[in-house]
């Protein structure tokens, strides 16, 4: 059996909330077979429950999302000023016992065709994401400012880690029960996410926005001396990537794991759609990226 599921922890009525309305429509506008399940933090907005109930999308709504955090992890209410570490996490609440492959989709995914043929075509390895952009394995010139593999590679070997390949957390499909060996890895990776936060935030910064700012001193004001021996080295100028570094490093602890890439042809993301929404052609799924959703909408109403 396959199973979709998406997580979500944002306060009523954000952008993500029309995202995932818009999201799960275009889903089921072409496969209303595939179980679809929702994890929910923070708020339940009615308009979203109404969605779930119409497209038989099944909800887990898991409470506050610093609290849930917190209940894990001591450092967990600092790290929820991030809003993106509840995607694996989620996990661990769907009934994976009879299912064969796993889909997680970022709110802001659009569907084209049906999603079996993702599930099709990615069969072999255990886990599948779109290169992270601006990688060594994206056809994009490498930007070490936004992700340096040589400093990423000092960590997994300093670590004793397996090295993983950087790739897109928006959009990554599971195989062969590798869910199973990710269940005892909750805690080391919201560990590696907080010590990633320490040597982010003790890193010299030449300007940081008022937010920034108030979450160094919220963290530094935290931090034990056994915290700052514990801090690892940011690889990367994008402090908002920090959950997929900390996915990356915390797959490196699978024996055996075995990673592939996502079709392009079928799975865009960021401004490729532009390249791919065309007559006769085969993509099913976009990733859009929230800096893209106008100019996605916008391509999308002149295809009719």
């Amino acid at each position: 059996m396959k199973l979709i599921y998406y997580s979500l922890a944002t306060p009523g009525g954000s952008a993500c909330d029309q995202q995932w309305i818009q999201s799960i429509r275009s889903l089921r506008r072409h496969n209303s077979r595939i179980p679809v399940h929702l994890a929910l933090y923070d708020s339940a907005p009615e308009a979203i429950l109404w969605e779930a109930r119409r497209w038989n999308v099944t909800v887990h709504y898991l409470g506050s999302y610093p609290e849930y955090l917190d209940s894990l992890y001591l450092r967990g209410r600092l790290l929820a000023s991030y809003p993106t570490f509840h995607k694996f996490l989620s996990l661990h609440h769907l009934p994976l016992g009879e299912v064969s492959q796993v889909l997680f989709l970022d709110c802001d995914t659009f569907f084209f065709a049906d999603i079996e043929a993702l599930f099709d075509f990615h069969q072999s390895h255990h886990w599948y994401a779109r290169e992270e952009p601006a990688s060594a394995r994206s056809y994009l010139e490498p930007d070490p400012f936004h992700i340096d593999e040589n400093a990423l590679d000092a960590i997994v070997r300093a670590e004793g880690l397996r090295p993983i390949f950087p790739f897109n957390s928006g959009v990554f499909l599971l195989n062969h029960g590798l869910w199973n060996a990710l269940e005892p890895l909750r805690i080391p990776y919201l560990d590696f996410a907080w010590r990633l936060l320490m040597g982010q935030q003790l890193a010299p910064v030449p300007e940081r926005s008022s937010w920034d700012v108030e979450l160094q001193r919220s963290v530094l004001s935290a931090a034990t001396a056994y915290d700052h021996a514990r801090a690892l080295h940011y690889p990367s100028r994008n402090h908002w990537i920090i959950e997929e570094i900390a996915l990356w490093l915390t797959l490196g602890h699978v024996p055996g794991l075995s990673q592939g890439l996502l079709s392009r042809d079928l799975v865009a993301q960021n401004g490729e759609f532009r390249d791919v929404l065309r007559p006769g052609g085969g993509c099913v799924a976009v990733h859009y990226f929230n800096s893209q959703e106008t100019d996605f909408f916008s391509t999308v109403g002149l295809l009719g």
